[in-house]
């Protein structure tokens, strides 16, 4: 136990003897103040007690002449602040939501969730059913807004990111061990990068996922509320808040958002799934009693029972179908929320919309960006967004490993995969016509490709031949008609070399900065395996 901070110690002093006059003095002052708070408030029964949500005006209702400021400041004090539960700086409560704490990633040896995470099993199980919890404000936050509003964390920012009133989390797996994975209800479709921004630190862009891949697939839970305070949705919804975030996270063990997007947010900067189970405040019992004391401060007890529970016990509890109910919205909120969530059809819908929102045409070109096959082809080095580091930074130990693999290699072919050159050179096929005729060993093959396309044991077609694919390639069909080679040392693979012409700049270098664009900055060489 550290000591308390000398700025934090409680300071004591010796209490004088009062006079019988004085006392009588103190006496009659606490007696004028009760009497002014009774005048003022003559209509009125204290304590004031009501058996709806604690606001200002259930409160007025009763007793008109109470200050709404000060109602809200005792309803305030009488509920938990989210940002309190985790007992964790305001940092960490971020990170979680954004999914990028060991709470999220870690499995159950690395973290031991539940004890890491004690305090949110002890209100869970202490107070969660006792207590209203008011949506998450963090005073860390109060200098960077400098007064401009609020203090919400970006996630569920309610004056810019949550106008449809509804949040939700998505799940991708569980920590492991004693921790079961959550039944995955829902289809990733898409995430529109710049919604998510403050979560994922990329200004944007965006994320197609595949509907019918199970890596793709996640648990997503929410919730919404009415714009009314007086209703229950609205005045419990930090609690379905804990519900759908800390509580599966430390008491479930589930974890693991989809990439690119925060692990819960306002549904507007999550990304477009098919599904999202609905949950709700279900309030069994609730009485708040209001007193003022005689120097007019306002206190408010409450005595609450209230669980988070299925909007529907039976037939779909989709958020899509129960948000009218739930959150007292119009037609025109639900035809928006359908937007984010989509329904079990409505994946491929939901990219075209996205993309014709944007202006964009999708490309023919299949070429760019392709995966390849890593039990065909063996990468050699890569650049760029296809960066991978040669076996060896020797000149010769990385020649001899190159020669090998094209010895074995089955049809002597060399592959060049280039994302960022036009698109005839985004994949090229070197096949090796004659193995007899190679460059002496003191002479590094391997940087004919990388730097110095050279024509020395090296003739077009004589000793290789150029292809656009595959097939021509082991057919010897349909090869390229011009290739030239390089007469400033520092140039690669394949000078200008084209399909029917010249053509500059496709090109790349190891050893100075390829030109373009369009160029050969992100490509990587492959040899074609037995």
């Amino acid at each position: 136990h550290s000591a308390v901070p000398s700025s934090h110690k409680t300071r004591t002093t010796a209490n004088p003897i009062q006079s019988p006059a004085s006392m009588q003095n103190k006496q009659l002052a606490l007696v004028t103040a009760a009497f002014l708070v009774s005048g003022a408030h003559a209509q009125c029964s204290f304590p004031v007690e009501i058996d709806k949500a604690c606001t200002s005006a259930n409160f007025q209702s009763k007793c008109p002449s109470l200050d709404i400021s000060k109602i809200e400041t005792a309803c305030q004090n009488a509920a938990v602040d989210f940002g309190t539960i985790s007992g964790k700086p305001y940092q960490f409560d971020k990170n979680f939501m954004d999914g990028d704490t060991l709470w999220n990633e870690g499995t159950e040896v690395d973290v031991e969730i539940k004890v890491d995470g004690y305090r949110i099993g002890r209100f869970h199980d202490d107070h969660a059913d006792k207590t209203r919890v008011v949506w998450p404000e963090y005073a860390a936050l109060d200098d960077y807004l400098a007064g401009t509003g609020p203090s919400y964390m970006s996630n569920f920012n309610l004056t810019e990111t949550c106008d449809l009133r509804a949040v939700s989390c998505c799940f991708r797996g569980s920590h492991g061990g004693a921790f079961s994975a959550p039944t995955m209800n829902a289809d990733v479709c898409y995430q529109d990068l710049y919604a998510a921004r403050r979560s994922s630190h990329v200004a944007r862009g965006w994320s197609f996922h595949d509907s019918d891949s199970a890596v793709d697939t996640a648990y997503c839970v929410g919730f919404a509320w009415a714009e009314d305070e007086n209703t229950d949705s609205h005045h419990y919804r930090g609690n379905a808040l804990f519900d759908v975030s800390f509580a599966n996270a430390v008491m479930k063990g589930y974890g693991k958002n989809v990439p690119g997007a925060p692990l819960c947010g306002c549904v507007e900067m999550m990304p477009v799934v098919t599904n999202v189970e609905c949950r709700k405040p279900e309030v069994k019992n609730q009485k708040h009693s209001l007193t003022v004391s005689g120097n007019g401060t306002y206190s408010v007890v409450s005595d609450i029972e209230v669980g988070i529970v299925n909007c529907a016990t039976s037939g779909s509890n989709n958020l899509v179908d129960r948000y009218l109910t739930e959150a007292a919205a119009t037609a025109e909120e639900l035809d928006q929320l359908k937007k984010l969530i989509v329904g079990s059809e409505g994946c491929a819908a939901s990219h075209d919309d996205f993309v014709n929102e944007h202006f964009w045409v999708k490309s023919t070109d299949i070429k760019r960006h392709q995966a390849i096959d890593d039990t065909k082809w063996e990468i050699i080095v890569g650049t760029g967004t296809r960066f991978w580091p040669p076996a060896s930074y020797d000149p010769l130990e990385r020649d001899v490993a190159f020669r090998a693999l094209l010895g074995v290699s089955p049809n002597k072919i060399v592959r060049r995969v280039c994302d960022s050159c036009l698109e005839d050179w985004h994949d090229i096929y070197y096949k090796r016509l004659n193995m007899t005729s190679l460059p002496p060993s003191d002479v590094s093959f391997v940087d004919y490709f990388l730097s110095n396309w050279t024509s020395h044991n090296n003739q077009f077609n004589e000793d290789f031949q150029l292809f656009s694919t595959y097939e021509d390639a082991v057919a010897g069909t349909n090869p390229w008609r011009y290739c030239n080679f390089e007469t400033n040392r520092g140039t690669g693979f394949p000078r200008d070399c084209g399909p029917q012409f010249r053509v500059g700049c496709q090109w790349n270098s190891y050893t100075k900065k390829p030109c373009g664009p369009p160029g050969a900055g992100s490509h990587a060489f492959f040899v074609e395996l037995p």
